[in-house]
């Protein structure tokens, strides 16, 4: 006779389980395993499982999310063209640019052919900026390009309302989803500067990289002092939250599983009013696939999300059927995975206690092993 489950197995048998742990994750950190215990009322060792082996195989991936504006650094995204004759070599000045150049984000959109990137800048250096890029556009490096500022940007939570835990798809009844609630991004006011120095940089960095990582092999890996590095982390990035929250996200691995073949798709509203920016915004926030959407200060509204593409043309539907007005104001596009970089925080431009921004050394970077020839 078999034996009946205890109370603790059927608990973690719940077919909530998962959802809840996510939803615990987006406060605790994937790390910090006792916490989510208590929130969850699951057993520590079905958490380890499902967070280091389950959800894996589901193909989630787990995110430390990074307050840029107590860093000191303000968002912009920017569309890059480059000439006929530096197309090329595109990839190739993205990345100096992030080591010098606060890109901490590209990727190629297609069927366009422009490139979107993601600069994360010291405050007041918008300008200067603007200038450097107009630089490369008068040397023909870049045939044109745009930067904007962002007013408000969220990392989205994600929704497992319609994710299939089981089967590992999502199944999505998109007239449901439009009898959920809309999730509001307000557009708030400046935010403090916190008290930050190198070693939390280097600590987010790492969290950026992999959020499972514990401080002691952060420590060894940097090859600080283990409680140097506790110090800084409790007094300074938990204290000022500069990781605010974790995000677990789903992005199968479609190499591995292509009957999961995804699209990472970017929509963006352009010259929209500040009525039509909450109608749009209020739709797109109910999608369960969205990941980050930001609001720029001339009002275009940009998401980004990881789409199967079983689901491209019912979620586009959708789309259309909440904001059909706005249909001539919306630009659909998709990144090319084999041209898209995401980086982490730009911790090496920050020295001697402050971020150092300085045109030149960008300019002689580029220059660095004839990347580009900037000189006239």
């Amino acid at each position: 006779m078999s034996r009946s489950k205890s109370v603790q197995a059927i608990k973690d048998d719940a077919p909530d389980l998962e959802a809840r742990i996510i939803a615990a994750i987006g406060t605790a950190g994937p790390r910090n395993v006792a916490q989510i215990s208590r929130m969850t009322g699951a057993h520590q060792e079905t958490i380890r499982y499902k967070i280091k082996k389950r959800f894996g195989r589901l193909g989630f991936k787990f995110h430390a999310e990074v307050d840029f504006e107590k860093l000191g650094l303000q968002l912009h995204w920017a569309s890059l063209s480059f000439s006929k004759a530096y197309g090329g070599m595109a990839p190739q000045i993205l990345r100096a640019l992030n080591e010098v150049g606060y890109l901490t984000y590209f990727g190629k959109l297609v069927p366009q052919g422009n490139y979107a990137a993601l600069f994360s800048l010291p405050q007041g250096t918008t300008d200067q900026y603007r200038e450097f890029l107009g630089s490369l556009e008068d040397r023909g490096i870049l045939s044109t390009f745009t930067l904007q500022t962002v007013q408000v940007s969220r990392h989205k939570a994600m929704d497992p309302h319609f994710f299939n835990f089981r089967s590992g798809r999502w199944e999505i009844e998109w007239a449901k989803v439009s009898e959920r609630a809309p999730l509001p991004l307000a557009v708030g006011g400046k935010t403090k500067v916190a008290d930050f120095d190198h070693y939390d940089l280097l600590v987010i960095k790492e969290l950026q990289k992999d959020s499972l990582q514990h401080l002691t092999g952060i420590a060894k890996k940097l090859k600080v002092h283990q409680k140097t590095l506790e110090y800084h982390y409790r007094t300074h990035v938990q204290k000022w939250k500069l990781v605010p929250s974790y995000r677990i996200r789903w992005a199968q691995d479609i190499a591995k599983k292509p009957v999961h073949s995804t699209a990472i798709t970017r929509l963006a509203f352009h010259n929209l009013s500040k009525s039509e920016f909450a109608e749009v915004q209020a739709a797109v926030s109910k999608i369960p696939f969205l990941w980050v959407e930001d609001l720029m200060q001339d009002w275009t509204y940009v998401a980004m999300m990881y789409v199967p593409v079983t689901d491209l043309i019912s979620m586009s539907s959708y789309i259309n059927s909440a904001v059909p007005n706005l249909a001539s104001k919306v630009e659909m596009s998709f990144i090319k995975p084999s041209e898209a970089t995401s980086f982490t925080v730009p911790y090496s431009m920050y020295q001697d206690g402050s971020w150092k921004f300085n045109m030149r050394q960008m300019e002689t970077h580029l220059r660095k092993d004839s990347i580009v020839p900037l000189q006239k």
